[in-house]
């Protein structure tokens, strides 16, 4: 079962984290993630991956809106825009579901 408010707090941990440290922001916010909800290593890993996806999401769409996707050149062909974003989310949920299982291996050694 998916802890939704762990999800969503970590969802925005990592959303302010990723601003001041870019990457190392989602991998602190997974490892949280992961330490938060505890038990098995794919529960960690699956929390992970669903804080990452939404933390992406919400600046993917962010930057969309601020900037038209002008920095990425994706104005022309609207459908590289929603490649690059899939692209984006699968390399982020490595990360997450790295962060995630680590989190979930500190809680239960530390238990």
């Amino acid at each position: 079962m998916i802890d939704w408010k762990s999800v969503l707090i970590c969802s925005g941990m990592a959303i302010v984290l990723s601003i001041i440290l870019s990457i190392g922001g989602y991998i602190i916010a997974t490892l949280y993630a992961g330490y938060r909800v505890g038990g098995q290593y794919p529960t960690g890993a699956i929390h992970g991956i669903l804080v990452v996806f939404i933390a992406t999401t919400f600046v993917l769409m962010i930057n969309l809106l601020l900037f038209k996707a002008i920095p990425l050149g994706l104005i022309g062909v609207p459908g590289t825009f929603i490649i690059s974003f899939f692209a984006l989310a699968i390399f982020s949920g490595i990360f997450g579901s790295i962060g995630g299982t680590l989190g979930a291996y500190i809680k239960k050694r530390t238990y």
